[in-house]
Parts: structure tokens; sequence; C-alpha cells
């Protein structure tokens, strides 16, 4: 992922900006394949056991060991990361985006041999994004979503019903902070 440069030079999900304002876009997102892990945590998002969910992903696709997948096939690093809640509380979810250039569908995906990795297919949706620096902490998360949804209120956007914050994460940890590219990103009504 990235360099301590804060350089993105992996592939992104497939998007199209609809609206942008000094505070956030608008984007659509074309439909996507995503590695997921959950991870339990009771100090939240940024500050429990995220570190063992990357690992985990990492594995299937294979950085710095043979890929945890049943074809041993390597797939290319992308970014962002993605982190968002899950349904339970004190429960999360780490999704990295498989390259849309090799898998259009979960089905074309190899099948991790771990059990605690799934592939999924994600729908186009439209989502509204707000980009900042730092390092990822829960405090900046909350405030980064509050901005956000104070933004679209102010400008007649509604978020989805029962919409939670996801946060994005494009560089690695050892990118200095003030060079980090990290995202808010809220589901909304098309």
């Amino acid at each position: 992922m990235g360099s301590i440069i804060g350089k993105i030079t992996e592939e992104l999900p497939r998007h199209e900006v609809l609206a942008k304002t000094a505070s956030y876009e608008i984007r659509r997102y074309a439909p996507c394949v995503v590695a997921e892990t959950g991870f339990q945590s009771t100090k939240g998002m940024f500050e429990g056991d995220q570190g063992n969910s990357f690992m985990r992903l990492a594995g299937f696709i294979g950085v710095m060991a043979k890929p945890k997948n049943e074809q041993a096939a390597p797939i290319a690093m992308t970014a962002p990361v993605l982190m968002n809640k899950a349904s339970d509380e004190g429960s999360y979810k780490m999704a990295f985006f498989l390259p849309a250039s090799r898998f259009a569908r979960a089905e074309d995906a190899p099948t991790p041999t771990d059990s605690n990795v799934q592939i999924k297919d994600v729908p186009s949706r439209t989502v509204a994004v707000a980009t900042f620096s730092g390092n990822m902490r829960a405090a900046l998360i909350a405030e980064k979503d509050r901005d956000l949804r104070a933004a679209l209120a102010k400008d007649g956007v509604r978020p989805k019903a029962g919409a939670e914050v996801m946060a994005a994460g494009y560089n690695p940890p050892w990118t200095p902070w003030f060079l980090k590219t990290n995202e808010v990103l809220l589901e909304v009504e098309k």
C-alpha cells in the first residue's frame, strides 16, 4: 500500500464524481468485489484488534507470503482499506477491494482458505465522501462524520436510512500523518 511519501499508486474502486463542494464529494461507485473480515473490539474501530484483521486480508491476497486462497493466486493490493461498524455492539468489519480489472463478481475471485475471510459482491451505491489527512482515530472519525452530516443537511442531501459512517485509509501505517489520505463515507439517497 502506497509509499512513505503518501503517493497512492494502487488500483482504486471505480467511481464517478456526481457533485463536488468545498467539504465533500458525491460519488457513484460501480459494483465491486471485496474481501472482508470481522473483528471484535472494546476499544473501537481503530484502537482495537484491527491489526489482526488487516493481516488476515493481507494473507488472503499474498502480501509478504504465499497467498491464503485455494488457488495460491497472488492478488494486487488496492486502496483504500475500508472499515465500518457491524450490526453487533463492539463488532467491526474491514474490507479490501479486489482489483476490478480482474474480478467482476465474487465468484471470479479465489476462495479464501481462512474461514474468517469472505468474498462479497458490493452493489453500486451513491456515497458522500469527505477527505482528510491524519491518523485514523475514533474521535477524528466521529468529528468528520458530524461535519459531513452537517454539510449534507445544509445542502439538503439525505443520508440513506440507517447509514453508518465508513472509514477509508489509503496509506500504510508508516506514512507520516500529514501525508496520509483518509476519507469518511456515508451512503446517501440517489
